[in-house]
This record gives structure tokens, sequence and C-alpha cells, in this order.
């Protein structure tokens, strides 16, 4: 991209205002200005430019989007969103390497993030406790072994015979079956709980009801650091969806090996 062509988007960036301003148009110059929170002169540049570009139309009544404005308007909220979105996300972000999570940082824009700190180092496990307390139904990834006070819920939920369905790594597979052997039966062997398992999962995850949580680990100590919580339809759809790709390539663990 060369400098000209940088500095006409980098413009656009800052039209973006204007061009929201004429969404629903048309709409006059002096409703821009004050849609966008500009001054009249900034509203009659603004528009001038972006006539120019084809981006939107003078018609009775004002201005108004052509249809390549509606794209582009469409675009720059969603990179506004997934800007906001990742510097949100950046305490996940440093612990998780992966595109699913990366290529989506939009849909986080609004979660709770909690991070582990000297005086609270329990805050993402207790993230994942207040939600993971009481469900009608939880489908998780999990790629590190479960913290001892969410394996202790896990055996009173399978005590329970709640619906539970978890792909597990080999990895944390074996780390929960040699934390807890006695806690990892129970759970596994319940009538409620569905146990399976896939080499590549991308994180640890919980879709819990209505709740996405996702979790990152330290790698020095597989103690979780960070835990994102939405109840955002659109992040729980990708979830869902994310969940039913992994599903279909896991394996189920014998009951017999459990």
């Amino acid at each position: 991209m060369n400098q000209s062509a940088l500095e006409r988007d980098t413009t656009l960036l800052q039209r973006a205002p204007v061009l929201a301003a004429c969404r629903d148009g048309p709409v006059s110059r002096s409703t821009i200005a004050e849609r966008a929170d500009c001054s009249r002169t900034t509203a009659y540049r603004a528009t001038t430019d972006l006539e120019e570009r084809g981006l939107v139309e003078q018609v009775d009544g004002g201005y108004r989007l052509t249809g390549i404005g509606v794209t582009a308007l469409d675009r720059i909220e969603r990179f506004r969103d997934e800007l906001d979105g990742a510097r949100h996300l950046q305490p996940l972000l440093e612990r998780i390497d992966a595109p699913e999570l990366r290529e989506n940082t939009h849909l986080f824009a609004d979660a709770t993030v909690a991070v582990a700190t000297p005086k609270n180092p329990n805050a993402p496990v207790d993230s994942w406790l207040e939600h993971f307390e009481s469900f009608d139904r939880f489908r998780g990834l999990v790629v590190a072994g479960c913290p001892p006070a969410v394996t202790e819920q896990g055996v009173e939920h399978a005590e329970g015979e709640m619906d539970l369905e978890v792909i597990c790594t080999p990895l944390a597979l074996e780390a929960d079956q040699n934390a807890a052997a006695e806690a990892f039966e129970t759970i596994a062997t319940a009538s409620g709980t569905s146990l399976l398992t896939h080499p590549g999962l991308p994180f640890t995850m919980g879709i819990i009801d209505d709740v996405l949580i996702i979790a990152g680990f330290d790698q020095n100590t597989s103690l979780p650091a960070v835990a994102l919580t939405t109840t955002d339809p659109d992040a729980r759809e990708w979830a869902d969806e994310l969940y039913r790709r992994y599903k279909a390539e896991a394996d189920a663990v014998d009951e017999s090996s459990a």
C-alpha cells in the first residue's frame, strides 16, 4: 500500500461518524454535523469528499449512503469492534495463540475479563466456579488439568447426573487422572457425562447454558491466569459451532480405561 492510499484510508476512518450519520438518510448537512458531533464546515468537507469517493450521494432532502457506502461503513465498524475486542482481550491473547480467537475478537468487546494478580490469584478460577456451580447443560473443551475446586464441582455434578459433555486433549486427560484418579473416575463414568478426546484443541472453553467462558493458563505453572466470560449471543453461536467442529473429530473415552 502506497502512502497516498494509506492517507486516503486514514481519512476514511476519520470520516466514519459522517458516514454513520447518513445511515438512515437522506439527511441535511446540519443534521449530519449534529449527529457526527462536528462543525458544519467539517460536515461540508466530509460529505464533499465522501461524495467524490462514491460513498454518499446527494438527493432531495440531503445525503444518504450509496451501496458501497453501506459496505464501507459496515467494514469500518467491524474493524473498530475488532480493535476494541483485541485491546480488551490482550491478557487472554497473551496466553492463547489460536486463530479461532484472534479472528473473532469483535465478539468479545463487552466480555468480562478476570486476570490473576498477586492480590487475587484465584480471580480466573472464581469466575469459572461462579458459572460452573449450577447449570442445565455444559459443553467444554479442556487443554489443561482442572484446578481442584473445579474438579470438586465436577464430581458434584456427576453425582447429580447433570448434562456434562467434555472434550479433553490427551495431556489434559492424563493430568486429571494423575491428579485425582477417584474424582476423575466418578466424573467419567457418571450417567450424565460424555467424555471425549481430541489432540488439537485450541484452548479451554466452557459453554454453560447461555454463558461462554474461555480460560488462558500460565505456561510455567499451568495455573489459570485469565478467564473471559460473556453472554453475547453471537459469541455463544461462534462457540457452539467451534465445539461442534471439534466434537465431530473427537473420539469417545473408553470407560473401562477411565
